[in-house]
């Protein structure tokens, strides 16, 4: 294959008759030393980028933390000045010296009027006391009254020192009448309570006797006789030994009797209490 030669070459190139292709070589381009070099500056997308923001967060609705942080500080800030100025404002410093001596001669007349009152309650106070400590010293005296009348009436079981009698007649010779002039005897030595065979005695309490043996309160009641007194001991028991007393007339019958004082006697009989037929409190 023959080679392609190019006219538009010149002769040198083709001095050999062989074509050589050279790719041109690459220059820089030339710079001016006159002409200065542009300054810095943000480039149009990052300016624009920037304004964006700034439109965002100008037209962006406030989170709750930031409203309350701001409610917050505004109170605080208003309590403070509130304070401050109360505590700088005096209202007597703008008061007249004839206005302050207006002023303090009603506080006097107001103080004398709450002395009075105080006065005046102190006394209510005192009577409220007086009577509260008459009507508790009423209560208590009604509460003894009742106590003691129910121990007379025999309804309630009593306690306390005493004698105890035992009476032992194995020939039934013993009758009402020393059963009477014992409980008399025992009653005016100061007996408050007595008892006979588990019967309690009170001032209706009576006697009977038959050719069986003896009824009180009309039970029939038999040997041993067994009287619980409570009452003075020693003062009893003297009484009851007393030159023909009713120990000495029980004696007499044949009935031996035992006498033993004790400091605590049991009375565990009640009587059934029943009300006057006739007799009436009287208010005179």
């Amino acid at each position: 294959m023959a080679d392609t030669i190019d006219m538009t070459t010149s002769p040198e190139e083709h001095s050999d008759g062989v074509e050589t292709h050279e790719p041109p070589t690459p220059q820089a381009p030339e710079t001016d030393p006159q002409v200065p070099e542009p300054e810095s500056e943000p480039a149009p997308g990052r300016r624009r980028r920037l304004w964006t923001r700034i439109g965002r967060a100008s037209v962006a609705a406030p989170r709750a933390m930031h409203v309350l942080l701001l409610v917050i500080c505004l109170f605080l800030g208003t309590a403070l000045v509130t304070q401050v100025r109360s505590q700088r404002h005096d209202p007597l410093e703008t008061l007249k010296q004839e206005d302050l001596v207006i002023l303090l001669g009603e506080l006097d007349e107001r103080e004398k009027v709450l002395r009075a009152e105080r006065a005046e309650l102190q006394t209510r106070l005192d009577q409220l006391r007086r009577a509260a400590d008459q009507r508790s010293a009423a209560d208590e005296a009604v509460r003894k009254t009742t106590e003691l009348a129910r121990v007379n009436a025999g309804t309630v079981p009593v306690t306390g020192q005493g004698v105890q009698v035992t009476v032992i007649d194995k020939d039934n010779a013993l009758g009402a009448t020393q059963f009477v002039m014992a409980l008399g005897e025992l009653r005016n030595a100061g007996a408050e309570a007595v008892e006979l065979n588990g019967v309690r005695l009170t001032s209706r309490a009576y006697f009977s006797s038959d050719a069986r043996g003896v009824l009180v309160n009309g039970q029939r009641i038999s040997s041993p006789y067994v009287w619980k007194i409570i009452g003075p001991a020693k003062t009893i028991a003297a009484a009851l030994e007393i030159q023909a007393g009713s120990a000495a007339q029980m004696r007499a019958k044949g009935a031996q009797v035992d006498i033993l004082e004790s400091e605590r006697i049991k009375i565990d009989s009640v009587a059934t209490a029943q009300p006057p037929a006739w007799a009436v409190p009287s208010n005179n």
